[in-house]
């Protein structure tokens, strides 16, 4: 019932052209959601207010109503602390006066009852341009503008959901009890949380944005003192995606046994000559059928003039040539059944204008012909595994890896360059650029990448996402069903500030704080940097989640370790505490100027056989769950045993093993070496540490997604 009516009311204002709803009829739709509000009444004359204050009891609260004012404090619309009837009475009449000599529209007054004191929260829905219907969750009050304490999720939200956005909150101490305080009722605010996000669930594709703050929380309970419900006005409302990940012919973009390369050229300069070499002079078994004018012969192949005079079908046509020769090109990829096309061409919507207009009919046109297309704007595809190499790099500028079982999808092509280049040894399986995403996006790629076999990881580098729904319900997907962890690095995270002055959460809804809760909800490890992100995909690629949060550290040199330890509450990582039979076994055997707790010290007097003792010592304790070794490869004791002392324990532990060093040429082939034998190797303490992170995240996620997390090594 209370949807129903809800959505009534809502497309009543919306009719009226309204800009919101007047606050006494949003409380009506909290109380149906099972939300307490202040005792009060909605009122037309001085005499009823007096009615109404004197009912409630004094002091009260005066509130403008008017279904066309967003800000009612800015215009003297509230009065607070109102004592005797007389006050009702003359606030009433300032403050019809007020809203007269301004001509502006007044429907009424609220007087309610004064809410007691309590912590102040702030429960707001917003829908985003990305995401659709989102909830947050804030310290309320004027400390919103202060602190910034806020936290997103994409709803609908879950019980674990706000449990977990409570935590994420600096004013969750309020509720704990601090300094005499007592504690709060936690359990009602969580309840009232759950009630808006049902609300935003039902209301959804009818508001822009809900704020209800402040949200009072007492020892007896919660009670939504302000409500604001803010109507769809200057743009589309999205609601909620039903659209879903699409990888059909996704495998000819890496897996072709034809191609038409359109724009081959002869010319050494020319993108469609090093795009030409890579496809024909390397290691892809594929035939490549150039299409170029004149009919010149591309590395000794024949050249065609035109896709219809191939001589067979192509899995591929991968396009080089002007962006504004697409349109047609797809057609006639239409009439030779070619069912996917790979556009490497910018001069897109990048451009802005006509431009963009142009990548609207190339959208339009590949839907409608069935054509699937990555691109434009983009340096092309890449599989380890087979070699297909599509990029306009050439081979003596950019390194293509070897075989490898991590997958990189990027916006970007400098960065995809810089992936390739960073996996050279340790391998990747594909690698997809996809610029402007006129058809395939980040989400048909993930859900692709999910189900290939050669794939364990998947890293992503992102600007910004087309349907953040889609994308959210394809890495879910890929996390829970298929267990393979996905790490995030999102640029472009500024507040989108056109919304700031309808609501609260307007303003903070579009920023990067809604993609974090978004990418919790799925169980993607978000990173900061493109340094965090290779850190967390190679140690992914490599080890195995951890079991917990549980650090423990052993080095022949000091400074890096208290460097890293530094970062552990930035990333909420803990040192691990040894068992007091860890520690005395290895005080037993080790020299007494040796630190045999946590972080063990072994000293700049270290050979490879006490860091042997020291990993098996700690292999055993329940305590630890990450290994964490840094070499000072230039003490001279340290010797080249620890590689093969790496791969053994490497290969028997479940629990993560991962390594630091810093240097020179000796130090570099050291870390080569033990990489080779899978253990992963960083050159900072924060990439160190981020490894860390990311296979205490991972680790979470299969926790809290399934009884037991098992190896995936």
């Amino acid at each position: 019932m209370e949807k129903s009516q809800t959505i009534a009311l809502c497309r009543r204002y919306i009719s009226e052209k309204a800009t919101v709803v007047p606050e006494h009829e949003c409380k009506g739709i909290l109380r149906k959601y099972g939300l307490t509000t202040p005792g009060g009444a909605f009122v037309e004359t001085a005499e009823e207010a007096v009615r109404v204050a004197d009912a409630l009891g004094y002091p009260v609260v005066l509130k403008a109503v008017s279904s066309k004012m967003l800000h009612k404090t800015e215009l003297g619309g509230v009065f607070l602390n109102v004592v005797s009837a007389s006050g009702v009475r003359a606030t009433f009449e300032q403050m019809q006066a007020g809203f007269r000599s301004r001509n502006e529209e007044l429907q009424g007054i609220l007087v309610e009852e004064m809410v007691r004191s309590g912590a102040e929260f702030i429960v707001g829905l917003q829908d985003d341009p990305n995401f659709g219907p989102v909830i947050m969750l804030g310290s309320g009050g004027v400390l919103i503008d202060i602190l910034d304490d806020v936290t997103f999720r994409m709803l609908p939200v879950n019980r674990e959901d706000v449990q977990e956005m409570v935590e994420e909150l600096r004013g969750r101490l309020f509720l704990r009890g601090y300094r005499g305080h007592p504690a709060l009722n936690e359990e009602a605010f969580i309840e009232a949380v759950l009630n808006v996000g049902r609300l935003g669930m039902d209301a959804a594709g009818l508001y822009e944005s809900m704020d209800f703050n402040p949200l009072v929380v007492t020892s007896e309970g919660a009670v939504a003192v302000d409500a604001k419900i803010v109507l769809p006005r200057d743009r589309e409302i999205c609601g909620i995606s039903g659209a879903q990940p699409d990888t059909r012919n996704l495998d000819k973009f890496f897996s072709p046994r034809t191609v038409a390369l359109i724009g081959a050229s002869t010319t050494p300069d020319k993108i469609g000559y090093v795009v030409a070499d890579s496809l024909i002079n390397h290691d892809y078994a594929g035939k490549v059928y150039p299409i170029t004018r004149g009919g010149r012969e591309i590395f000794g192949l024949r050249s065609y003039e035109n896709l219809s005079d191939l001589p067979e079908k192509v899995d591929l046509a991968v396009v080089v040539v002007g962006l504004p020769l697409v349109p047609d090109i797809l057609k006639q990829c239409k009439e030779q059944e070619i069912p996917a096309v790979l556009i490497i061409s910018g001069g897109g919507k990048e451009l802005g204008g006509e431009q963009a207009d142009l990548e609207k009919e190339i959208h339009r046109k590949a839907r409608e012909y069935g054509i699937r297309v990555i691109g434009p704007n983009c340096i092309g595809c890449f599989n380890a595994e087979n070699r297909f190499d599509a990029f306009f790099q050439t081979h003596e500028r950019m390194v293509r890896p070897c075989m490898g079982n991590i997958a990189f999808t990027t916006q970007s092509g400098t960065y995809g360059c810089s992936f390739l280049e960073e996996f050279e040894h340790l391998g990747v399986s594909k690698m997809i650029s996809y610029g402007n995403r006129v058809d395939v996006d980040e989400a048909d790629m993930i859900a692709y990448l999910a189900k290939d076999p050669t794939t364990r990881a998947l890293a992503a580098y992102v600007e910004g996402i087309g349907d953040g729904r889609k994308f959210i319900a394809a890495a879910r997907e890929a996390i829970l069903s298929s267990r393979k962890p996905i790490v995030l690095y999102k640029s472009g995270r500024t507040k989108r500030s056109a919304l700031a002055a309808q609501s609260h959460t307007g303003a903070y809804g579009g920023a990067y704080k809604v993609y974090q809760g978004a990418f919790k909800q799925a169980g993607i490890l978000a990173v900061d940097s493109y340094e965090e992100l290779t850190a967390a995909a190679k140690a992914l690629s490599l080890q195995n989640p951890a079991a917990g949060t549980g650090i423990s550290m052993i080095s022949n040199g000091a400074g890096p370790m208290v460097n890293a330890i530094d970062l552990f509450e930035k990333y909420g990582l803990e040192l691990a505490k040894p068992l007091p039979a860890t520690i005395q076994k290895m005080e037993d055997h080790f020299p007494p100027f040796y630190i045999c707790k946590n972080p063990v010290d072994v000293t700049g007097s270290a050979t490879s056989d006490d860091y042997r003792f020291a990993m098996e010592c700690l292999l055993d304790d329940p305590n630890v769950h990450v290994i964490m070794n840094w070499f000072v490869f230039q003490d001279t004791p340290l010797d080249e045993e620890i590689v093969p002392i790496l791969d053994r324990i490497n290969s028997i532990s479940e629990k993560p093993i991962l390594c630091g060093a810093i240097g020179g040429p000796y130090t570099e082939k050291m870390a080569k070496a033990i990489e080779a034998v899978g253990v992963p190797v960083f050159r900072t303490a924060h990439t160190w540490i981020a490894a860390a992170n990311a296979l205490v995240g991972w680790g979470k996620v299969l926790r809290r997604n399934a009884p037991v997390a098992q190896s995936t090594r």
